[in-house]
């Protein structure tokens, strides 16, 4: 997706957003097929030609998002499960730092979904403490695989964690409310 067509498309999800007791659904943009479709090239946009091989993507909307992606970018998908969920083969368990809702996280990987050769980029919904990034991060530097970014469709977070770690977004939270 070429730079005009993402700025439109933005645009378009800023005035498209479904809001549910006057917050932003981000499970509610999936209803709507036209998004759906452009999700997976918007949110791949700034990695096209960074020869990413591998899309992890973080429970619980993270899987849908980084399907969209990872077919988009011709990659592989791997999935980090919260803790309790089914994960056959997880040797992995990350705690995460305090995420939005003020708690800690515990995910569950397995190491063998990614190699040093890998190229990863983290897909989710959100970004807000960067929290739940930084614990799928870490599942990639175990594995001595190469972190290239992340890319979300919102953006809540301080400048600081954006540039930590290089999240793209598709819009601002402050231009849905």
């Amino acid at each position: 997706m070429r730079k005009t067509e993402l700025g439109a498309f933005s645009l378009s999800l800023i005035e498209a957003f479904p809001m549910v007791n006057d917050h932003p659904d981000v499970a509610g943009l999936l209803r709507d097929a036209d998004i759906l479709q452009s999700l997976g090239a918007a949110m791949s946009s700034e990695y096209v030609g960074e020869g990413i091989t591998k899309v992890i993507a973080p429970e619980a909307r993270g899987p849908v998002l980084g399907a969209l992606v990872a077919k988009y970018l011709e990659s592989g998908l791997v999935l980090v499960r919260k803790d309790g969920r089914n994960h056959p083969g997880s040797d992995t368990q990350i705690t995460s730092e305090k995420i939005w809702n003020g708690e800690q996280v515990n995910f569950q990987s397995r190491s063998f979904d990614l190699d040093r050769t890998d190229r990863v980029l983290i897909v989710d919904d959100w970004a807000t403490t960067g929290n739940t990034i930084r614990a799928t991060k870490q599942c990639i530097d175990e594995t001595e695989a190469t972190y290239v970014g992340s890319s979300v469709i919102v953006n809540k977070a301080e400048e600081f964690t954006l540039k930590e770690l290089r999240i793209k977004w598709l819009v601002r939270f402050d231009d849905l409310t």
